[in-house]
């Protein structure tokens, strides 16, 4: 995930209404909504009654979804789906555009979120006035406790998720710092002498044999051998100078972190706006017989 402390890069600025900047941001989400309305076009085009795989899946899940939103808005409200499920994959995949390496998660930069969230503000602001009137409406804002209510909900949906998203991508930029100091601390360690990476090959050769034949911890004893034997590989190529300050534990290990930061976290927060999105709206929105 491509997440910068300074903010989104800017490609290039168009030179109109003072200056349109084009930055990652942009491009990302550009690109999603591109992904999304080829997605739904193709997806669209060939349905049947009879579906195949693609078109079974993609009615369940909208089906799931749309069982959800009428478990927290009503059936009444059903018809918010497409404004609801729009918001969902443009939030879950604005995240995951961020896991290509060269884009930055859209939902890494607080405006966009805030974008959608003062959205659904307006929608329900609309459907006041619509069920109450625009006097009542006002008058709601005589007390200043409901001032401050209504502009810091979508304040706080923005900000919780961007935090989130933006928080989890600074970890991961951090972490892989992290693994680059210590990859050159393990080589100095490992190639100070060429007998140290010699011992960890007869060792790391000796263990994939032993899991070769043993009959517990197969799979364990393998993967420690490889790794002695990488590593040593390595510390040879560092001890020789054809090689230097490779960042060995670069690989493999952020990608573990990258299946909850990334994959899990953005799976979450996507899911919990999108959730907010529905209780919120679905305040403004009480079946018929309320508004009698």
């Amino acid at each position: 995930m491509d997440v910068s402390v300074t903010g989104a890069y800017i490609y290039f600025t168009i030179p109109i209404f003072g200056g349109i900047n084009i930055t990652q941001t942009v491009v990302s989400l550009f690109l999603v909504s591109l992904i999304l309305a080829v997605a739904g076009i193709v997806i669209g085009r060939n349905l049947s009654i009879r579906p195949g795989k693609l078109q079974a899946l993609v009615e369940k899940l909208i089906l799931m979804l749309r069982g959800l939103l009428v478990d927290t808005m009503g059936e009444h409200n059903a018809h918010w789906l497409p404004y609801i499920a729009t918001i969902f994959l443009s939030s879950i995949f604005g995240s995951y555009i961020g896991l290509t390496g060269f884009l930055r998660s859209a939902t890494a930069d607080v405006n966009v979120v805030l974008v959608w969230a003062i959205m659904t503000s307006v929608i329900i602001a609309y459907h006041n006035i619509k069920n109450g009137g625009f006097v009542s409406w006002i008058k709601n804002y005589l007390n200043p406790l409901n001032i401050v209510g209504d502009v810091a909900q979508p304040i706080s949906m923005g900000f919780r998720h961007f935090g989130n998203v933006a928080g989890g991508g600074i970890i991961t930029t951090i972490l892989y710092a992290a693994l680059s100091v210590a990859s050159t601390l393990l080589l100095n360690a490992i190639s100070g002498t060429i007998v140290i990476p010699i011992i960890m090959i007869v060792l790391g050769a000796a263990l994939f044999v032993w899991g070769l034949k043993s009959e517990k911890k197969k799979l364990l004893k393998k993967i420690v051998g490889i790794v002695f034997a990488v590593l040593a590989v390595f510390g040879i190529l560092q001890y020789t100078a054809i090689l230097v300050d490779v960042p060995i534990l670069q690989f493999g290990i952020p990608a573990v972190f990258s299946v909850y930061f990334d994959l899990f976290s953005g799976f979450i927060q996507a899911f919990v706006f999108t959730l907010l999105n529905m209780v919120y709206i679905s305040g403004a929105c009480p079946p018929p017989e309320e508004n009698n």
